[in-house]
């Protein structure tokens, strides 16, 4: 059984007002409040937010776009576009410093690279940005979840598929992105109306 990495919602709530894409980079990840626990569990208690890299990658103002497809996993996310790729942290990703406590912003940098190099075959990234915080309380999947949202720009636009659960579209300018708002998932949709 896959273990992730979540937060208590009530800390959530108490550090972020509001909703949708929350620009910032205050860090709102209290140590004490960080939870490992079983993901089907996870996936149904909304007493949790599970913490999701959410990464947006870039070429020359250009963003890449993807498909999930009916083969991936979350059923409830099929066919629709998406600007963020990431995932789940598993309790493997989880990077410590040399007390022996947690990293935070290691760990979500290490998952982060892990789900790419999963999914894509990407060229370098030249550099990264912390952008702030997705909420999305209007569904039952972002009501379980917290996006970390950054930006990483790509050296080259050089990007392809490694997997059969993402289909790329290519990287687009911010309006054409927002001509195809009507099939995009709802985190996509929140970040792109903030950019």
């Amino acid at each position: 059984m896959q273990h992730i990495l979540c937060i208590s919602n009530q800390t959530v709530k108490s550090a972020l007002s509001g909703e949708g894409f929350i620009k910032t980079n205050q860090d709102i990840f209290d140590l004490n409040q960080i939870w490992i626990g079983p993901r089907p569990h996870l996936e149904e208690d909304e007493s949790y937010k599970q913490i999701i890299p959410y990464i947006i990658l870039s070429h020359q103002g250009k963003i890449a776009v993807y498909q999930r497809t009916k083969k991936g996993g979350e059923r409830r996310l099929h066919n629709l576009n998406s600007i963020g790729f990431g995932g789940h942290i598993d309790a493997f990703d989880l990077a410590y410093n040399t007390d022996g406590i947690i990293d935070l912003d290691q760990t979500i940098e290490a998952s982060a690279q892990r789900e790419i190099d999963e999914e894509l075959i990407i060229s370098d990234i030249a550099s990264k940005t912390k952008l702030g915080y997705i909420i999305d309380n209007s569904n039952p999947v972002g009501r379980v979840h917290i996006g970390v949202v950054e930006r990483w720009e790509l050296s080259t636009a050089d990007i392809r598929s490694n997997e059969d659960e993402i289909k790329v579209l290519g990287l687009f300018e911010i309006e054409t992105i927002k001509a195809m708002d009507d099939a995009m998932e709802n985190w996509s949709e929140h970040i792109i109306s903030g950019l």
